[in-house]
């Protein structure tokens, strides 16, 4: 496994690790599932501060002995990076779709609105932002996967 490759595995852990307990603090444990909300934050809370650790420690070796990238590693950064572009694009643009209609259909469909507050908005395009790090993250653990 090269260093690029597990730097992707602890990013991938680590924004996933944000999301879950973002989602936890801000809109709190479904009611029709037990409550292991504390357990699920503990446990996610303790892989996030792991996977950091590993990142600056894998960070410091990579100055240290100045491995650079190939072009290989370049191509599947890009790869990573254009699903995440798509996937941030895509989602904004559905945000913007969604609040053109709902300025439109306020009074008659205010139950379907789902942006109907700022804080919403603020939730949805933070939650986004992490999401397109994760699928830029799981192309390129795909990719140095797949032999070429």
């Amino acid at each position: 496994m090269s260093k690029q490759e597990i730097l992707s595995w602890t990013s991938l852990i680590t924004s996933f690790s944000v999301i879950v307990i973002y989602v936890l603090f801000v809109f709190g444990w479904p009611a029709f599932i037990p409550d292991y909300s504390g357990s699920i934050f503990k446990l996610f809370f303790n892989l996030f501060w792991i996977a950091v650790a590993i990142e600056i420690v894998v960070d410091a070796v990579n100055k240290r002995y100045k491995v650079s990238k190939d072009e290989r590693d370049l191509l599947i950064e890009a790869r990573g990076m254009r699903n995440g572009y798509y996937f941030l694009s895509g989602s904004i643009v559905v945000l913007l779709v969604q609040l053109f209609i709902s300025g439109l259909f306020a009074d008659s469909f205010e139950a379907f609105i789902l942006f109907n507050e700022s804080t919403n908005i603020f939730h949805f395009l933070f939650i986004v932002l992490l999401s397109s790090a994760l699928i830029k993250r799981i192309t390129q653990i795909y990719f140095y996967r797949v032999e070429y």
